[in-house]
């Protein structure tokens, strides 16, 4: 009975099913490093850290929460991703050549800020190179997902992928709890900027690791058939298909609830709750060893039973979540923070895996950057009107308190409860309306 339940185990695992002997086996083992450092590099630069410097440089709740968003508002600019990449036989190169541009703008965010700090305009450049950035990263990402989705069998995406997340968790959980201790201490010092540029320096390692993993990833030949298009086709096609629109429905919803109050969780931690670095660094890495704990369990799901199963289920514990973050505080923040930082590790593990490839399923192949790249520009505007809403509540409820069992609420919770609510439409929406469609993509 040992010997079989240990054999199951095995073939459930993505590097004891997949083929050591296809010549991608290597190129994806690349997109594993790929992922290490591209999450490393965007954990260091959001989150806490990112609340924690934006403060440093005097930014208000509203601006700190507004700059948390860019990477999602910028999604915009996925729409013009497909006229770019559609009419290039071969992508790699002109991949590898935005990925390189981004990788140094966002290498250089704890840097070039500081120069400019004696003349009072510290924090516009670090919102100039941080939207420069991710400007250039939305246009590069429908094109690198298609790479990965290109070299990735269906039949084992949802273990590669679980396992390529849990892999980079792992690596960004030490960097995150060791320069999370470096930012107190010179917080204790009295010197802030110091540790930042000690986290500047390791994004840097990032940005080159993550160019020399992508140099070394093998593109399909002949994969690609030169069409260009334009800018009507581009909005209109995606938009005509029946059931790639419910998916645009979907993640206009799922953008709009998440960005409405996610962003202010991070705020929330530094400006109200004024939690020590180490602690929250701490928290982060508790998600991440649940995330790697569960990753598999969520590919065997969307494996075996099915990529909605996955969406609805950590879409909805998600809801839970955010929603729950609305009644922590200082008197109970030592329990509840930790407990949600775990039910969001089950989340955020599975919506990783499932959000990103529910809508290559439903994307026509032939043109499929078009198809990812307006579902992102659509999900941008949305997130960008959420963050926006959120910062107005935010303003306008400034000061103002709420008692609910006994629990002062106040503004930057109502955002939360919102974001909890409407967060529950999303697995609602795949029941009714998206799972019993038929998929485009089978490869």
């Amino acid at each position: 009975m040992a010997v079989s339940i240990t054999k199951t185990i095995k073939k459930r695992s993505y590097r004891s099913k997949a083929d050591k002997n296809d010549y991608m086996y290597k190129s994806r083992n690349y997109f594993v490093l790929e992922g290490i450092t591209g999450v490393a590099q965007y954990s260091l630069t959001a989150g806490a850290f990112l609340a924690g410097f934006i403060n440093l440089l005097d930014g208000s709740e509203q601006i700190n929460g507004m700059i948390a968003v860019i990477p999602a508002i910028v999604g915009l600019l996925q729409i013009f991703s497909s006229i770019i990449f559609e009419r290039l036989e071969s992508r790699k190169k002109t991949i590898i050549a935005m990925a390189t541009t981004m990788r140094l703008l966002l290498s250089a965010v704890y840097f070039i800020p500081m120069i400019f700090i004696p003349y009072g305009l510290g924090l516009h450049a670090f919102i100039v190179c941080y939207f420069i950035a991710y400007s250039i990263n939305a246009l590069n990402a429908p094109a690198l997902g298609n790479w990965l989705v290109d070299i990735t069998p269906l039949s084992i995406r949802g273990q590669y992928l679980a396992y390529k997340d849990k892999v980079s968790l792992i690596m960004t959980a030490v960097l995150t709890i060791v320069l999370g201790e470096v930012l107190d201490y010179f917080k204790n010092m009295g010197n802030q900027f110091i540790g930042f540029g000690i986290v500047g320096l390791i994004t840097i390692v990032l940005g080159i690791l993550n160019i020399y993993a992508l140099m070394n990833i093998k593109e399909l030949k002949g994969n690609y058939v030169k069409k260009k298009y334009k800018l009507k086709e581009v909005v209109t096609t995606p938009i005509n298909n029946n059931s790639f629109r419910k998916i645009i429905i979907l993640f206009i919803i799922w953008n709009f609830a998440l960005q409405i109050g996610g962003p202010y969780i991070a705020v929330y931690m530094v400006t109200k709750l004024e939690l020590k670095y180490s602690y929250m660094m701490s928290l982060t890495v508790v998600t991440m060893v649940v995330r790697v704990l569960v990753s598999n369990i969520w590919g065997r799901i969307a494996d075996k039973k099915s990529w909605f199963l996955s969406t609805k289920i950590s879409i909805g514990i998600l809801a839970i979540v955010h929603f729950t973050w609305g009644f922590v505080n200082v008197n109970n923040y030592v329990i509840l923070i930790p407990l949600l930082h775990i039910l969001g590790g089950i989340a955020w593990s599975g919506i990783n895996i499932s959000l990103f490839n529910i809508q290559f399923l439903f994307a026509k192949k032939e043109g499929r950057t078009m198809y990812i790249g307006l579902n992102a520009a659509i999900g941008g505007i949305f997130s960008g009107i959420a963050v926006w809403i959120g910062g107005k509540i935010i303003g306008y409820l400034d000061g103002v308190q709420f008692n609910v069992f006994n629990i002062n609420i106040n503004n930057m919770q109502i955002t939360f409860f919102i974001s909890g609510i409407l967060l529950i439409l999303c697995p609602l929406f795949v029941k009714l309306f998206i799972e019993k469609n038929e998929i485009e993509q089978d490869i």
